[in-house]
């Protein structure tokens, strides 16, 4: 159902512009409930419309309804209600209906909205509950955004100038009631004290004399004059009732007890204050509404009278409760001047009728809107829930004259309902058919491309993106499932704590004994967990202040998972969280540590959510089996394609993930899932080809450029230790394969690297291999024992040596010693090797480039350095001579040819470019640095 955006009033205050005022969410963020302010004006017509009649009332149009209660004398406030008859009220929700089917039916394209599974996309549903009085309309259009709920129905469309003004009167009126009720409450106690038995003569001299008073009341009468009067000759009430709107008592009458009232004219039609909430004022006392649009999730918003103004808050993102589970507090009920804002599934996921979206009126498949209204017992008295005898005759007049129909649940056959509670499904089918081709005969055809892509020779680009030894399989073992919007919130917040903490600083410096290193570590987590916990929920966050810290077991899964979610974050993305994630994995180190867990009674550390884990509990294991994966997650790399043959990559691509959802979807694995699961295989394969391709491509200019067995004048690699920095002796021939079996070992660390991270992080969070804090020359510095990662470190060695004709030099892993401390400093190490090589092969593939644009680089270039093919292999010669050479340790002892020291003397070689001769060549191809961004 759609409804008109709309803005704020003008001249008119909103409850807190529509913040949410405490949100809640049940499992993982899996269910969220927030509650959210009405706009103050729209406030005072609901409490004024839907608020009971009076016993008096016997016009459905207009209701009158007594707001303050009277006290002495004092002004009591008579609202008359200008409302839509209740055939115009319906009629408003079924023209809304509309205009969200019609906009549904105009973006569909006419040879899906032609088909017969889209039909039922035509047809309004219809339905009334007898036991709850409820009135359900529903549409399958284009359904409500979360946005389009609160900006729309939270604020409402805008007001009319009558009703601004008469919102005004009543709230002006009310208020100044309650001053002088407050005020006669003071004088009465102080004339009590002074006058003692004769304090009530003289506080009702001070009421009738009180000129504050007078001057409100003369305030009042203006600012109401042509709003409450201007209607006299529309009212419709009895002879009393016309008493009350003559002229000479300027809107104000006197009741049969003397009491004076004023009578304000309060127009809720459509006009005023929009269809929906005009329909509403005539038909109902609440409504809920259930939601969904093409591209957000399945929502819920409730608007009734005794909503809870403090809801129960739980584990959510930002403003929840760790630890996941239901609190008792004291909650408010307001008077219409909240509603609550629900998401009751899991993001992602659609309404279905095999989720629990069974009813007749439910919304099922991609949008919809179901409006469901608590009727009142004016619309029940003029028969709004018997659908044959009141709502059929109204429904067929208002769609004489429309292409849509309705079906109303009380007359249909139970067959009739059932297939309309299906059709969703059979659309939703019928689509992903029309996407595979199978209704024309072509699913043959998806096979039959994908082999013939399979056997094709591919070009450079993809053999290097297909050159991993590993299978899918065996990788999705270590690659992390993708973040949901969801979880990405969760990110934020750790990412906020470790920023503005200053852990490892306090921590990991000389203390005077353990145990004063013990308490600032305890300190320091705590800090972190009860700032966590205080920025999800204020008052759980109080309650562990309280406690004395004694309370943090009572979130451990919340905890789990906001670190779970930091940790599979930075090893999807290891340019990111570059300081975050060293105080995190530090402090996590620290709380799982013998020391600190006793104290905080749980532990912190939990496993990586990966794609074959996932993909193990949902019984999907044989997505990983079926060959048209690797199509359906490969890269698509540009190189030097040309367009048409990257859209048919693209196209076959698209297909590849079509045909794996649809074979693969069952009642456990949804084709969200399946999408996700090849969405996070692809960020991996991405992965490697930014990071595993500038290796390539150095071993290929290193190939082309240079040959172990012949040496041209002036390029020879060989090295002598102690010359130009050198700590090697090397041969021409020995330099070469030096320098290739490096390379190849980087390249298969790279393609290794989330195996590795893995092991790393289970030698980092272990339990019963801890850490010695010292001074290793580099700071103080945490040095650990990491037998996971050594071990598959040395299967990645062997492997490499197989590769190679001949190992030249030290096969020694330096891990856990001075070089290297630990699992977390060898990953960074290793991490920096694209860093490295990206720009070095930037620069190179740049440098025609630059040229053929502009002839003085190309006159400079030819002139200093002979030509764009001889500074290539300059920069080159260079670069395998010295950055292979053993150099860049502080002492001889630390340099040389060990695993580790390669890598050194490759970052030392970075150093020492600004001092290269060519380095100004580097900066004209848009050379920045090597150490990349550190946010």
């Amino acid at each position: 159902m759609s409804t008109t955006k709309s803005h704020h009033q003008n001249g008119t205050s909103s409850s807190s512009n529509s913040k949410p005022i405490t949100v809640k969410n049940d499992e993982s963020s899996e269910v969220t409930d927030a509650l959210y302010p009405i706009s103050q004006p729209l406030v005072t017509i609901l409490q004024s419309a839907l608020a009971p009649p009076s016993p008096n009332d016997v016009n459905t149009n207009v209701n009158t309804s007594v707001i303050a209660n009277p006290s002495s004398n004092l002004t009591n406030v008579t609202v008359k209600l200008e409302r839509e008859s209740m055939e115009v009220a319906l009629e408003h929700f079924i023209r809304n209906c509309f205009g969200a089917m019609d906009a549904l039916f105009f973006s569909t394209p006419a040879s899906q909205r032609n088909n017969p599974t889209f039909q039922h996309r035509l047809c309004i549903r219809i339905s009334t509950s007898q036991k709850d009085k409820t009135l359900s309309i529903t549409d399958l259009g284009t359904g409500m955004t979360r946005s389009d709920l609160i900006n729309t129905l939270g604020v409402g469309s805008r007001l009319s100038s009558n009703a601004i003004r008469a919102t005004r009167t009543i709230t002006t009126t009310d208020t100044q009631n309650h001053r002088d009720d407050s005020d006669d409450d003071d004088d009465s106690e102080n004339d009590s004290d002074e006058l003692g038995d004769s304090s009530s003569s003289s506080s009702d001299g001070d009421d009738n004399d009180d000129p504050d008073e007078n001057m409100d009341t003369t305030a009042a009468k203006d600012s109401q004059k042509g709003t409450a009067l201007h209607d006299a000759a529309k009212d419709r009430n009895d002879g009393d009732d016309d008493a009350a709107m003559d002229d000479s008592n300027d809107g104000r009458v006197e009741d049969m007890n003397g009491k004076t009232r004023e009578e304000v004219v309060l127009p809720c039609k459509a006009g005023d204050i929009g269809s929906f909430y005009a329909a509403l004022c005539a038909l109902g006392v609440g409504v809920e509404i259930g939601t969904k649009a093409k591209f957000d999730d399945y929502y819920e918003f409730k608007l009734h009278k005794n909503q809870n103004s403090t809801p129960t808050p739980t584990t959510s993102a930002t403003n929840t409760n760790p630890n996941g589970s239901s609190k008792k507090q004291t909650s408010t009920p307001s008077n219409y001047t909240h509603f609550t804002l629900t998401r009751p599934m899991k993001e992602g996921i659609k309404p279905t009728s095999i989720n629990g979206y069974n009813k007749f009126t439910d919304v099922r498949g991609e949008s919809g809107t179901r409006v469901t209204l608590t009727l009142s017992e004016a619309a029940i008295s003029a028969g709004f829930l018997e659908e044959e005898r009141v709502l059929r005759p109204l429904l067929t007049k208002i769609l004489e004259t429309s292409q849509y129909n309705v079906a109303l649940a009380d007359c249909c056959s139970e067959k009739e309902r059932d297939e309309l509670i299906d059709a969703s499904r059979k659309e939703v089918e019928e689509v992903e058919a029309d996407k595979l081709g199978r209704n024309g005969g072509d699913g043959m055809e998806i096979d039959e491309e994908v082999d013939e892509y399979m056997s094709e020779e591919m070009n450079s680009d993809a053999k290097m993106a297909a050159g991993s030894h590993n299978t899918t399989k065996e990788r999705s073992k270590y690659i992390p499932l993708r973040l949901s919007m969801g979880e990405r919130k969760m990110l934020r917040l750790v990412i906020a704590a470790m920023a503005c903490c200053d852990y490892t600083t306090d921590v990991d410096k000389p203390f005077k004994n353990a145990a004063r290193r013990t308490h600032a570590q305890l300190k320091g987590v705590s800090s972190v967990l009860r700032g966590m916990v205080t920025a999800c929920d204020y008052t759980a966050g109080q309650k562990i202040l309280e406690d004395d810290g004694d309370g943090y077991g009572e979130y451990q899964t919340c905890f789990r998972q906001l670190f779970e979610i930091a940790r599979r974050h930075k090893i999807m993305n290891p340019e990111k969280m570059r300081t975050e994630y060293g105080k995190l994995i530090y402090l996590l180190q620290d709380a799982v540590s013998p020391s600190v867990q006793p104290h905080l009674s749980f532990s912190c550390k939990g496993s990586v959510e990966t794609v074959y884990k996932f993909l193990e509990e949902h019984n999907g294991l044989s997505l990983l089996d079926d060959p048209l994966i690797d199509v359906a997650t490969r890269e698509i790399l540009a190189g030097k394609k040309t367009r048409s043959q990257i859209a048919t990559e693209i196209k076959r691509k698209e297909k590849a993930v079509e045909k794996l959802k649809y074979n693969h979807r069952s009642m456990e694995l949804k084709s969200e899932d399946i999408h996700q699961c090849l969405y996070s295989i692809s960020d991996n394969d991405s992965f490697l080809n930014s990071n595993r391709v500038p290796i390539d491509k150095i071993i290929d200019y290193l190939q082309h450029f240079f040959s172990p067995v012949k040496i041209e004048e002036g390029y020879s690699l060989s090295i002598i230790s102690g010359q130009d920095g050198a700590r090697l002796s090397h041969s021409h021939e020995r330099q070469y394969y030096f320098a290739l079996q490096s390379l190849t070992l980087w390249r298969d660390i790279i393609d290794d690297m989330f195996r590795l991270w893995a092991m790393a992080e289970e030698d980092l969070l272990s339990e019963s291999v801890t850490y010695a804090l010292k001074d290793t020359g580099q700071g103080m510095q945490r040095v650990q024992q990491s037998p996971r990662t050594y071990k598959s470190m040395q299967q990645i060695l062997i492997r490499v040596q197989g590769k190679v004709k001949q190992w030249i030099g030290s096969n020694v892993i330096h891990l856990g010693d001075h070089n290297v401390p630990n699992a977390l400093t060898f990953i960074d190490k290793y991490t920096q090797v694209p860093r490295i090589l990206g720009p070095i092969v930037s620069c190179l593939e740049n440098l025609e480039r630059i040229c053929e644009e502009d002839n003085g680089v190309k006159d400079f270039v030819s002139s200093g350095f002979g030509g764009v093919e001889q500074l290539k292999k300059d920069i080159l010669y260079d670069f395998f001579k010295s950055a292979f050479d053993g150099s860049g340790a502080d002492n001889f002892y630390d340099a040389g040819s060990c695993i580790d020291g390669r890598l050194t003397s490759a970052w030392n070689w970075c150093s020492q470019l600004p001092s290269k001769p060519f380095f100004c060549i580097f900066k004209l191809t848009g050379f920045t640095g090597f150490d990349g961004e550190f946010k």
